[in-house]
C-alpha cells in the first residue's frame, strides 16, 4: 500500500505490486512520485478551477473580452504534418521503451542515451533521437495524430471561411492560469525556502533540478503564483476577486494532494519522533511511520535491502503530509459549500481561504520537524517563518472578511436565505 513505505518513483510501486516482475521492472522511467501527485494536483485544481469560473461566467459574474476568430478554414498540410511528427516521436519512443525493455532495465542502455544519444555536431544530436525507438508505433501515432486533425478539421470546413467576433471568457484562459502557478510558484517555493534555509542550495550547481524541488515552501509558491494572477487577471481584464475565489478551494485541495507525494517519496517533510503508544482505534498509517526506502536516503541502512534507496528512520515519526492533506480536503469541503453564499462579494471566499490555510499551516508546524530552521522572534516568542506567515494571514483574513461582511451585510443574509 502507498501509505505504509516509500516508493520514490511510481514505477516503484508497480515493480513491488506486480511481485518484483521483470516484466514490470520500468523503474528506469523517471517517473517520481511527488512530481505524478503534484501533476495531479494541477489536474484537479484547473478542472475544479474552470468549472467555478464557468458558474460565475453564467451569473454575469466573469465576463469575457471580444476577440476575432476565423472559422471554417480547411485543414493545412503543414499542419497535418506537423501532427504526423509529434505523433511519430511520441508513440516512437513509447513504443520504444517496450522494444529496449530489457536493455533499459538492466542498464545496458541508459534513459539519457535512450532519449538522446551522445553526438557532438548538434545536427547528429537531432537525428540521433531516431537511433532508439520502434518505427511500428511511431508510423501508427503519426497517421493517428494527423488523421484526427485532419478529420476534425474537415468536419468543420466551411464553403467560404468566416471571421467573426466572440467572447474569450476567463475559464478559456485555465490553461495560462496553470502555467503561471507551476512556475512563479516553484520561483516563490524556492526563494522563500532559501530565506528561510539557504544551506539547502549549497550543491545547486551540482544538481539544479534536485535543489529546485526539494524543500519548497508552501507560503513563497502560495504569495508568488497570487501576484502573478493578479498582474494576468489585469492584462486579460479578468476580475481579480472573482479569479481569486474561483482558484481559492481548488488551490488547497492541490496542496493537499501535493503533500501525498511528500509522503510517498519520503522527501524529508515528515514530522518529529513519535515513540508513544498508538491508540487502538487509530490506523498504523496515521500515527508514525519509519518511511522506509524514502527517497533522500535518510536514517538508518534497512538489513538485507537490494534496492536503490535502502534507509529508514531510526525512530518512527509523525506522518504529518497524510495529516495535511486530511486537513486540506476538509478545508477544500468548507470552501466549496461556502462558494454559493459568497459568490456575488469578491474576495470574501478568499479571505476565509486565507483564516483556512493560516490556521492549518501554523497547527502541522508544530509537528513537523523543522529544527534546523532559522526562527524569527516576535511577541515575546520564537517563531518559524511559516508559523508567522500563518499569523499574518488569519489576521488578514479576519480583517477582510468583517470589512466586506459589513459591507455586503444584506447581500449576504439575503443570499443565505435562497
Amino acid at each position: 500500500m502507498l501509505l505504509f513505505r516509500c516508493y520514490p518513483r511510481i514505477t516503484d510501486w508497480i515493480y513491488i505490486t506486480f511481485g518484483q516482475s521483470e516484466s514490470f521492472d520500468f523503474r528506469f522511467l523517471p517517473i517520481f512520485s511527488y512530481g505524478f501527485f503534484v501533476a495531479m494536483g494541477f489536474l484537479v485544481a484547473a478542472t475544479l478551477s474552470a468549472l467555478e469560473m464557468r458558474r460565475r461566467e453564467r451569473l454575469g459574474l466573469m465576463r469575457g473580452v471580444e476577440a476575432e476568430i476565423t472559422l471554417g478554414e480547411a485543414p493545412r498540410y503543414f499542419d497535418c504534418a506537423l501532427y504526423f511528427l509529434f505523433g511519430f516521436l511520441l508513440l516512437f519512443k513509447v513504443g520504444g521503451v517496450f522494444s529496449y525493455h530489457d536493455m533499459l532495465r538492466t542498464k545496458q542502455l541508459t534513459m539519457a542515451e535512450y532519449m538522446l544519444p551522445g553526438s557532438d555536431n548538434f545536427l547528429s544530436k537531432i537525428f540521433s533521437i531516431l537511433q532508439y525507438g520502434n518505427w511500428i508505433t511511431g508510423i501508427l501515432g503519426g497517421v493517428l495524430f494527423a488523421g484526427l486533425y485532419y478529420y476534425f478539421k474537415n468536419k468543420e470546413k466551411l464553403p467560404q471561411p468566416v471571421t467573426k467576433k466572440v467572447q474569450n471568457m476567463p475559464s478559456d484562459n485555465i490553461g495560462d492560469l496553470v502555467v503561471l502557478a507551476a512556475v512563479f510558484g516553484v520561483m516563490g517555493s524556492n526563494l522563500f525556502n532559501f530565506l528561510e534555509n539557504p544551506d539547502d542550495y549549497k550543491n545547486f550547481w551540482n544538481d539544479p533540478l534536485g535543489s529546485m524541488f526539494s524543500g519548497l515552501s508552501v507560503y513563497g509558491g502560495l504569495i508568488c503564483a497570487g501576484v502573478a494572477f493578479a498582474v494576468y487577471a489585469y492584462w486579460k481584464k479578468i476580475h481579480t476577486g472573482y479569479l481569486f475565489d474561483s482558484v481559492a478551494p481548488s488551490f488547497i485541495l492541490a496542496n493537499g494532494i501535493g503533500r501525498i507525494g511528500c509522503h510517498v517519496s519520503g522527501d524529508g517533510d515528515w514530522g518529529i519522533t513519535n515513540t508513544a503508544t498508538k491508540p487502538g482505534w487509530l490506523p498504523d498509517w496515521m500515527w508514525s511511520n519509519y518511511y522506509e526506502h524514502n527517497i533522500i536516503d535518510s536514517g538508518v541502512p534497512i538489513s538485507g535491502c537490494i534496492e536503490e534507496h535502502c534507509f529508514q528512520l531510526a525512530q518512527p515519526a509523525y506522518p504529518t503530509p497524510i495529516y495535511e492533506f486530511l486537513m486540506c480536503t476538509a478545508i477544500f469541503f468548507i470552501l466549496w459549500s461556502l462558494r454559493k453564499r459568497f459568490t456575488k462579494v469578491p474576495f470574501l471566499l478568499f479571505f476565509a481561504f486565507t483564516i483556512l490555510i493560516g490556521i492549518q499551516r501554523f497547527v502541522i508546524e508544530q509537528f513537523r520537524d523543522l529544527s534546523g530552521r532559522d526562527t524569527y522572534h516576535l511577541l515575546g516568542g520564537e517563531f518559524r517563518q511559516s508559523e508567522v506567515i500563518s499569523m499574518i494571514m488569519v489576521l488578514v483574513g479576519i480583517i477582510g472578511m468583517i470589512w466586506l461582511w459589513r459591507k455586503n451585510k444584506s447581500l449576504l443574509l439575503s443570499a443565505s436565505k435562497s
